[in-house]
């Protein structure tokens, strides 16, 4: 379910490859931090950032280690990707786990175990991705009552979370996709 209105536009954030080579997440904060800013634009965001990553094979994404390192980095400074995040905007090209963006940040946060076949990419998350599927519910419900969210979109954003999940069956399960 898309939980934007039709006037509202998507607000694209792109980590550089130097921001991405050292792990700079400050930039990115200083626009996005939504303790700096005022409730009104926490609201106007809910649900519309989409980021990208220049320099990036999109495949990559979950496995790329700079970008695991700078994505970990902002996930313990601002857990806040549930809220902000369109969900329907895919973190590259829209195949495998890119299409979740919140899955794709998540195997990034994860320690994770990436196995490779002629045909198939497996990447078997552990336990930590149970405890950033709960980070990612906390986050729903503090920033949506802060931005005076009715209680039925925060509800509907919940479903839209776990939905990003789905395809994985839990935190120790694999999640697999074709290689292309």
């Amino acid at each position: 379910m898309n939980n934007k209105t039709r006037t509202q536009r998507n607000s694209i954030y792109t980590f550089v490859a130097s921001q991405i080579q050292r792990g700079d997440v400050r930039d990115f904060l200083a626009k996005h931090d939504p303790f700096r800013l005022p409730t009104t634009r926490v609201r106007e965001l809910f649900g519309s950032l989409v980021l990208g990553f220049q320099g990036l094979v999109p495949s990559e994404v979950p496995s790329h280690p700079e970008l695991r390192l700078l994505l970990r980095r902002l996930q313990a400074i601002w857990p806040w990707g549930a809220y902000f995040l369109d969900l329907n905007q895919p973190f590259g090209e829209a195949e495998g786990v890119n299409k979740f963006p919140l899955l794709a940040l998540g195997l990034c946060v994860s320690d994770i175990r990436i196995l490779k076949t002629k045909s198939t990419t497996c990447y078997v998350a552990g336990s930590c991705l149970t405890q950033y599927i709960g980070e990612c519910h906390a986050a729903v419900d503090r920033l949506g009552r802060r931005a005076g969210l009715p209680s039925g979109i925060i509800a509907a954003r919940h479903l839209a979370v776990n939905a990003q999940f789905q395809h994985i069956g839990g935190g120790d399960s694999p999640g697999a996709k074709p290689n292309t």
